[in-house]
């Protein structure tokens, strides 16, 4: 790669090396100085002199609340120590609570209603009906008694989302394994296995489990593997999910909603949750015969290996690795030595600055939170204006975060005085560790994962907006995921995937053969993957819809054996370890399926005219990602596509007839 040098530094303006007392102080001066700020704007009265006297103020003092936080409120995920990481659950939810304070005070919520009619500006009236929005959901425009009851559930919930993610990232559950067991765990698992006085053991978590499951041949092994895994979080994860699902319920009804997806879509795309139910239960009645043909398929594999009885959940991964081996000649774990880390990183950061005209920079000493943590400076190509800062952090540790996600840190917006705030974003992963003195290696799946979660990296660097409530990824929830799933198509594209190879051991990029194989085998397990998909966001929308006792596990039991056609192993609690049920996706799991509609609708067009045309880019970045949320997302889709949205797309590659 060929980065020139630019300008920008190691220093974001971010302080990561924070002691819990230090943090704890940062974190109460700044919500003093933001409730002083919110009442001096509230002081003038609820019909400001003018926009930027009124909401605009009042965006820039939360946006200054968020900057001073972005590692006090942070930490918890990402922190070495864990009295740093407590601390900065208590500042999580400290913030979170002013948050709600904010939307639901009535006097912002007059404020907004004056701005949105003082106003003809597109972006400012964005705002303003953000604000509105929100303020309604919090019960703003509620009577004192009931708004003060609608704060503090809110709070609660909140707090125990705080607590389910902290037990899932404190999470270190092991199984043990025999000796012969222990030989067969592929090589990039060996650094997951430990030995203590209760014998061989290997971590059970987010970066052990597809690969496990997916090669260990014993039975045995891979059920207690499961077993394990969908009991992480506990039972008290799982009384935390009920008690928010109660208080969700609540929430809702008293704000005017039937009940809690009512209240969450209305604020979405899909608007209400019949919509989005129409698109699961039409994509899902699609595909569950191809479903039932593949499990066939692999039902027949397993039995012909010696092995009696049906296919079980836990049987899936392995014969599903198997038939691609026998029938496609992929070998999953041949396809790891052409993806190194230390190719596939520059190489997919190579693609992204050319698809979108930026160039980015290795910040030689990083300022991060932990060792190993890489800094980079990103830059405009053509002009070399500096644009701002993404880290990645891409191995586990104790106590870490433990799914793979992009995280915004600091939100791009123009300052008081005319400056434009550079945005801070990062990638937080957890590929499994190599063993030590040999290099790490991808999956394809896992190659396919970071070059997505790079994609919102992208969305909160390149968005450029005047208030940070609108910047990149702010935008509709069920849209969210789009930009980033249409980029994972490059991921199948041969002369991409040479592009991002590398043989360990030779440098030689993946072979034509071997690609074709892997691009044949692309769609082999559609019926089972998608239908997996449709469950959870079933699930979902019927577990904050339902009226009456709710029962989440029984729930899940319940459904499983309908949209998935497998059975869940009994005494288990998967949903304990559901984050997004408890992370930001109740009610909007859906969102991964309504945002890869207009995914694959957006990517026609790059499929039209070259994927590596930068013409194309430039559209892409100018139409979809620099408005973030300033513009409602379907206007945004139908200006790139220069037509109406269509599902043909999607139903097209996923092999089914027009929609």
């Amino acid at each position: 790669m060929a980065w020139a040098n630019g300008t920008l530094g190691a220093d974001t303006g971010i302080k990561w090396e924070l002691t819990p007392t230090e943090l704890t102080r940062i974190c109460k001066d700044a919500l003093d100085a933001a409730r002083a700020g919110i009442a001096g704007i509230e002081a003038q009265g609820t019909s400001p002199p003018s926009f930027a006297a009124g909401l605009g103020a009042i965006d820039g003092v939360v946006a200054d609340l968020n900057e001073a936080l972005a590692a006090p409120a942070t930490l918890n995920i990402i922190a070495l120590s864990k009295p740093v990481r407590d601390a900065s659950d208590q500042c999580q939810s400290d913030a979170q609570a002013f948050s709600v304070a904010v939307a639901a005070d009535p006097k912002i919520y007059a404020i907004a209603q004056a701005g949105a009619a003082q106003t003809q500006d597109q972006e400012e009236q964005q705002l303003a009906k953000i604000y509105l929005e929100n303020g309604r959901h919090a019960g703003a425009a509620l009577e004192p008694g009931a708004r003060a009851k609608v704060t503090h559930l809110l709070d609660e919930v909140n707090d125990l989302q705080i607590a389910f993610q902290r037990a899932l990232s404190e999470d270190k559950t092991t199984i043990g394994l025999s000796e012969a067991e222990a030989a067969s765990v592929p090589a990039s698992l060996r650094a997951a296995i430990t030995h203590d006085a209760q014998g061989t053991r290997i971590a059970v978590n987010e970066s052990t489990a597809r690969p496990f499951l997916a090669y260990v041949p014993s039975t045995a092994a891979r059920k207690r593997f499961l077993t394990a895994y969908e009991k992480r979080g506990g039972l008290e994860n799982l009384r935390r999910l009920t008690r928010a699902v109660a208080l969700r319920r609540q929430i809702a009804a008293l704000v005017g909603y039937p009940n809690w997806a009512a209240y969450q879509l209305e604020l979405k795309m899909a608007k209400t949750p019949q919509r989005a139910e129409n698109l699961i239960l039409d994509l899902d009645s699609r595909l569950l015969p191809k479903a039932r043909s593949e499990i066939a398929a692999l039902t027949a594999l397993k039995q012909a290996d010696g092995h009696a009885g049906p296919l079980e959940v836990w049987d899936y991964s392995y014969n599903e690795q198997q038939l691609e081996k026998t029938r496609y000649s992929v070998d999953s774990e041949l396809v790891r030595q052409y993806l190194p880390v230390a190719k596939v990183v520059p190489a997919t950061l190579d693609i992204y600055a050319h698809l979108l005209g930026v160039r980015f920079e290795a910040v030689k000493s990083p300022m991060a939170w932990a060792p190993g943590v890489d800094q980079y400076a990103i830059y405009d190509a053509a002009s070399g204006a500096p644009m701002g800062w993404f880290y990645l952090d891409l191995y586990p540790r104790e106590g870490k975060f433990q799914h793979f996600e992009a995280v915004p840190f600091r939100s791009g917006r123009v300052l008081p005085d005319g400056s434009y705030r550079l945005p801070v974003s990062g990638v937080v992963g957890n590929w499994a560790q190599p063993e030590p003195g040999k290099p790490a290696l991808l999956s394809h799946e896992e190659l396919v994962t970071f070059f997505h979660e790079f994609g919102h990296v992208m969305h909160e660097t390149l968005s450029h907006t005047r208030y940070a409530s609108l910047f990149g990824v702010n935008v509709r929830g069920d849209f969210g995921e789009a930009p980033s799933q249409m980029l994972e198509n490059w991921m199948w594209q041969p002369a991409v995937l040479k592009k991002v190879s590398g043989r360990v051991d030779t440098g030689e990029p993946l072979p034509d053969d071997l690609i074709d194989k892997m691009i044949a085998a692309k769609h082999v397990s559609d019926g089972v993957t998608w239908t997996r998909q449709a469950f959870f966001a079933d699930y979902d929308l019927q577990l904050h819809s339902r009226s009456g006792p709710i029962d989440p596990n029984k729930l899940w039991f319940d459904l499983m054996p309908k949209l998935r056609l497998f059975h869940e192993i009994p005494g288990t609690y998967e949903v304990a370890s559901f984050g997004h049920l408890m992370g930001g996706y109740d009610a909007g799991y859906y969102g991964y399926l309504w945002s890869k509609v207009y995914a694959q609708d957006m990517f026609s067009v790059f499929a039209a005219a070259g994927l590596d045309n930068p013409e194309i880019g430039k559209r892409y970045r100018e139409d979809i990602l620099v408005p973030g949320g300033s513009i409602e997302p379907d206007v945004l889709v139908e200006r790139f596509l220069g037509r109406p949205p269509s599902a043909a797309p999607f139903y097209e590659e996923l092999g089914l007839s027009g929609h």
